[in-house]
């Protein structure tokens, strides 16, 4: 009877208790570096391979599972499936075979996490000293990005998000440096650019912070992504580098180009090289999205022959935004000062030439 009793207080300890075993969720983890190049183009045809319900994303997705799942997931991830399964090409020029399993792939991801926990993984799921070196102000913002793009595919609130990989890849000092440097020109643009026009390139550059890739991957993306950075600077410039000035004061007039979307304000920077010419500061301007702003630059020569100009765009607190350039004059006029010293000498000449006739004529007399 008293092993009886037992038996029953234990078994309804058991109901009461549920084992810590019968609880635990199964973590599925779905992350793979980027297979694209910054400007959406495939590297090769490796994803659709992993996407196959016998690949290793594949496997997490169609595989049945009765216990409970909770799902991390990387949305850069989901974002290459999505572009997979719109349509896509590849660098080498090989023909595409991935978009239908990548929609076979996307409706089964979306069809097994209905009803279960999922959370997203920090864009591109970078190892999280690299991202607080390069990029210390960010987590934030690119945590509610990815949290909010992967909502949109799986139409369903997501957890908080999950914090970045601890596993630290070895990154060498060039591609660091050129990480560093597309931040910093990122941190510039995004006082003046529209944030959802940056937005691409900040979550590019956590891409390249995943532990996942290995050195020959960085090389090529990095490299990849420093085009695309030069790129993006170069759509906010300045045309106009030859003018000849005939005039003491002429104004001269410079474009202004902004290639984005959005509208920006800007400052025009302009220094002489040497004292051969004077520029009057200009009024901060702004320029239409998609558009070019033609702007008179009022100078001033003080001596003939040549002379340059640099100029650059900067946001309203001075700092540098796009590439300077060099505006190269040609000075073809008399000067004031040169008009004012010519004119001197040829009184001061009149003037002695008078007193020489006066003197003459006291001689004479």
């Amino acid at each position: 009877m008293r092993k009886l009793f037992t038996a029953l207080f234990v078994l309804s300890l058991s109901f009461i208790f549920p084992s810590v075993s019968a609880n635990a969720a199964q973590i599925i983890q779905i992350t793979e570096p980027t297979h694209r190049l910054a400007d959406g183009v495939f590297i090769d045809d490796q994803l659709a391979i992993k996407l196959l319900p016998a690949g290793e994303l594949g496997i997490l997705v169609f595989n049945t599972s009765k216990s409970v799942r909770f799902w991390q997931v990387d949305p850069a991830t989901i974002s290459e499936i999505v572009a997979m399964s719109n349509g896509y090409g590849i660098a080498t020029g090989v023909a595409p075979a991935g978009q239908v399993v990548a929609k076979a792939w996307l409706t089964q991801f979306i069809r097994v996490t209905k009803y279960e926990n999922v959370s997203a993984l920090t864009y591109g799921n970078p190892n999280i000293d690299w991202l607080n070196e390069v990029s210390p102000d960010q987590l934030t913002y690119i945590n509610a990005v990815g949290k909010l793009m992967l909502e949109d595919v799986l139409d369903k609130v997501t957890g908080p998000v999950i914090n970045p990989s601890n596993t630290r890849q070895e990154i060498s000092r060039a591609e660091l440096n050129i990480i560093t440097y597309a931040q910093k020109q990122l941190n510039l643009l995004s006082t003046v650019v529209d944030l959802k026009e940056l937005q691409p390139y900040q979550l590019r550059l956590t891409q390249l912070l995943s532990p996942k890739l290995d050195d020959k991957q960085v090389k090529i993306l990095v490299k990849d992504f420093n085009q695309s950075i030069t790129q993006l600077r170069g759509k906010l410039k300045i045309t106009g580098k030859k003018f000849t000035v005939t005039s003491a004061n002429q104004e001269l007039p410079i474009t202004v180009a902004n290639n984005f979307d959005a509208p920006v304000k800007l400052k025009l920077s302009i220094r002489a090289i040497n004292s051969k010419v004077v520029v009057a500061p200009i009024e901060p301007i702004q320029v239409a999205g998609k558009s070019k702003l033609q702007v008179l630059l009022p100078v001033e020569v003080l001596a003939s022959g040549e002379s340059r100009l640099l100029a650059q765009l900067t946001n309203l607190d001075n700092k540098p935004v796009g590439y300077p350039i060099n505006i190269t004059l040609k000075l073809s006029v008399i000067s004031p000062v040169a008009t004012w010293i010519t004119s001197g000498a040829a009184v001061l000449l009149f003037i002695a030439l008078l007193v020489q006739s006066l003197r003459r004529v006291r001689r004479k007399k």
